[in-house]
């Protein structure tokens, strides 16, 4: 019955990824206004339906003034129940999320379409707005216990214990939930030969978590595996550390940054797994003002632009503190590591700190693996501090050692090109171009530069 994202029509494959994205980015506004269209022409959706109740909060969190109660919506009538919660989406929870009438109506109305995922999801909804509302945990419960889901009613119950022990119903309901939940997962009522089966299928998608050119419906097929298995064992680090790297193919970054992070606390000591972390975070933190940029690019006459630049140039300005502070670290950590030198050194160039990244990129060109990279940069250096004739040696000894025209060697014979016309040299600005020409005519603005020196 559940629509999955891999199902959706390709006219809504673009939307949800931009949704995704907007979310990931904390765009909340923007991500409602994708996300809610794709909900009400796809009902069954239900990702896409989280996806959008976590934007509404967030947006309803961050100014939106927003209220747990609120009168009865009356837009129901004798409306087909999908158009009902339709009329809901659009007219409830895009003001209030956490509406307990609007939940407790969509929770109604996803029994009448035979829903339960989605009438768990109204009821969840409410108790995250009110933590402490037992009678709705009560129906939650109860709910789970009767789709057959014990150990999310155990959980539910042992939660209202901790507000008040002295409910009985809570105490009996956790003990029989907890009893049901163990013997599924036991596997007492089919025998020892679905543990082995267990055991097979966790080798199986371990052997397929390796493989490489998945495509996105089986990354996707994969994850949801993998996630049945992380939702029996939380603790599980394979599971956890799998979990990450399919959220990260699937370019749900933030998603990924959390998993990423819960694996660090379960193994603290894993330098790889911290290694990797940082580097999620960073790419989290570039989506974020790439987000910002494109906004302030896109309203350019916003009244609120001067602000909006400001608040971008402080989270670049503290961005780049933070990646100067972590290379440094690392490298404190490890100084002989010369790939680490070059992340401080990459890290100086993008704060503007040529003259500080110059010592650790010289350094870094020892490195055969990262050696061209590292001269690449250093040129790069040299040339922001006017420094030309060092930058041209730096540029025109990265090209001699490239035999093969690949795109690294095309960016070094395009610096070299750029630096050469900056001293006047135009035989070397020209010839540099036309060995990028001669391989790759469509290579940015070459063919241009190239053809307009014979006229």
């Amino acid at each position: 019955m559940i629509v999955t994202a891999s199902e959706l029509q390709p006219k809504y494959q673009n939307l949800w990824k931009r949704g995704q994205l907007s979310v990931e980015q904390k765009n909340w506004d923007y991500a409602v206004s994708l996300l809610l269209p794709i909900v009400k022409e796809v009902p069954y959706f239900l990702e896409g339906r989280k996806w959008l109740r976590l934007a509404e909060g967030e947006a309803a969190g961050s100014g939106r003034k927003f209220s747990f109660g609120g009168g009865m919506f009356k837009g129901g009538g004798k409306k087909d129940p999908w158009e009902s919660i339709a009329d809901l989406e659009e007219n409830v929870f895009q003001k209030d999320p956490y509406s307990v009438s609007g939940n407790q109506q969509l929770y109604d109305l996803a029994l009448k379409v035979e829903f339960p995922e989605l009438a768990s999801f109204a009821l969840e909804t409410i108790c995250k707005g009110q933590p402490t509302n037992t009678k709705v945990m009560h129906t939650l419960a109860e709910h789970y216990m009767a789709h057959g889901k014990p150990k999310e009613a155990s959980r539910v119950y042992a939660d209202i214990l901790k507000l008040d022990p002295k409910d009985l119903h809570a105490g009996k309901g956790e003990k029989d939930a907890s009893a049901r939940a163990s013997i599924e997962g036991q596997g007492w009522n089919t025998g020892d030969i679905n543990s082995a089966k267990k055991d097979n299928k966790e080798a199986n998608l371990l052997e397929m978590l390796n493989k490489q050119g998945r495509t996105q419906e089986q990354t996707e097929s994969l994850l949801a595996h993998f996630t049945e298995l992380y939702n029996q064992d939380q603790k599980n680090i394979n599971y956890v550390k799998s979990m990450a790297q399919l959220f990260e193919e699937l370019d749900q970054t933030s998603t990924a940054l959390d998993f990423y992070q819960y694996a660090l606390t379960l193994n603290p000591g894993d330098v790889a797994l911290q290694r990797r972390t940082e580097i999620i975070r960073d790419k989290a933190e570039d989506l974020y003002i790439q987000q910002m940029q494109a906004h302030i690019e896109a309203y350019p006459d916003a009244p609120d632009v001067e602000e909006k630049r400001a608040q971008l140039a402080e989270v670049r300005r503290q961005r780049a503190s933070v990646m100067i502070n972590e290379a440094k670290s690392r490298v404190e950590r490890n100084p002989t590591d010369k790939a680490l030198r070059y992340d401080l050194g990459q890290a100086y160039f993008n704060s503007a700190m040529y003259t500080e990244a110059i010592p650790e990129l010289q350094q870094a060109k020892s490195n055969p693996n990262i050696r061209i990279k590292a001269i690449l940069m250093l040129g790069r250096c040299f040339e922001k501090k006017n420094m030309n004739d060092l930058a041209f040696s730096a540029f025109m000894d990265a090209s001699k050692e490239l035999a093969i025209m690949d795109n690294t060697k095309k960016e070094v014979l395009y610096e070299l090109a750029l630096v050469s016309e900056k001293m006047g040299r135009q035989d070397q600005y020209l010839e540099a171009l036309k060995e990028i020409y001669n391989a790759d005519y469509g290579y940015r603005d070459v063919a241009t530069r190239v053809e307009s020196s014979y006229t």
